[in-house]
């Protein structure tokens, strides 16, 4: 029942009011996280097996090429072994399913380092380059130095954000997951800010639960996909355009794609302390720059392999134009 049923997660809170962490996530709700519905059956029945997928927006009539680029920082993250094991098991999980699109099934990608980044010239190399989720700092500082060999430390750094703009500019596809969308928010300037940032946990609090979010099915990113689904949030950002002088795009470059509900509760299974002030919120945005564009995910599409409802959103983003 655990892994089945939608989960209500007791408002758990020490004698100061702060809430008591959970030994893990708050949410397993497999059928949420797969895109499947689950009825429980108290007698014996019969079926007939079918298979019918929420489908991926894919030209059947062109052959898709995509240039991955996987970043693989020096401090570990598990975002990035996912993320790797997705690219490599695909087959695995959509073996069944009748049609499933060929691309999907051999993704040409590399794990790049910070010394690949740096390097510079990456759209010669690259259609798509991927930042899983991790801090900001770590991304952009990575260990510092004198705690590992020099070759570990330092992160992407300046020279890094530099060759990723340049990436973007030069027409190549920037995606971010999760925690790395506050970091393409930083360094790149984006006009955007995350409205949860800064938040005491008694004013915010989701930890390892299912949202409710709203999609632009307009938008190819979220083509094949209905207009309800869901978000793995754990840590994650949540948007909201502003115009600031600052910013190195204007606001019109940033089309929503997905977002919280204005009228409902945004929370489907687990925990959410400050629902209110996700209400109407930005979980998943382009932002075109140059020639190029950046797509921010406020929450992990992929999340432990096991988020297939919101697979397509991903892939779609490493595929549409």
């Amino acid at each position: 029942r655990a892994l089945l049923e939608k989960q209500t997660y007791p408002d758990l809170r020490d004698s100061s009011g702060h809430p008591i962490q959970p030994y893990d996530v708050t949410a397993q709700t497999l059928p949420l996280l797969m895109g499947v519905d689950a009825l429980p059956v108290h007698a014996p029945f019969k079926y007939r097996y079918e298979v019918e997928y929420m489908g991926f927006a894919v030209d059947g009539e062109r052959e898709l090429k995509t240039r991955i680029g996987l970043y693989k920082s020096h401090v570990p993250t598990n975002d990035e072994g996912w993320t790797r094991w997705i690219f490599k098991n695909i087959p695995l999980e959509v073996a069944p399913v009748k049609d499933f699109p060929d691309w999907v099934r051999s993704f040409d990608f590399d794990s790049i380092e910070d010394r690949t980044v740096k390097s510079g010239e990456l759209r010669k190399k690259y259609d798509q380059i991927v930042i899983p989720d991790q801090p900001p700092r770590t991304i952009l500082n990575g260990y510092r130095t004198g705690s590992m060999p020099p070759e570990l430390t330092g992160g992407l750094g300046q020279e890094g954000v530099k060759a990723l703009r340049q990436f973007v500019e030069d027409g190549g596809t920037l995606v971010c997951l999760n925690r790395a969308s506050e970091f393409a928010i930083e360094q790149f300037k984006l006009p955007l800010r995350n409205v949860v940032s800064g938040l005491a946990r008694t004013q915010f609090y989701v930890p390892g639960s299912i949202l409710r979010l709203e999609l632009d099915i307009s938008h190819p990113v979220a083509k094949g996909m209905p207009k309800e689904s869901i978000a793995w949030a754990e840590d994650s950002p949540v948007f909201e355009v502003v115009s600031e002088a600052k910013s190195s795009v204007p606001a019109e470059n940033v089309h929503v794609i997905g977002w919280y509900p204005r009228e409902k509760d945004p929370l489907l299974s687990g925990w959410l302390l400050g629902a209110d002030r996700i209400k109407g919120k930005a979980a998943l945005v382009e932002v075109t720059m140059g020639k190029g564009r950046i797509i921010l995910f406020g929450f992990r599409p992929q999340y432990r392999g096991q988020s297939l409802a919101t697979y397509p959103l991903f892939f779609n983003a490493l595929s549409s134009r």
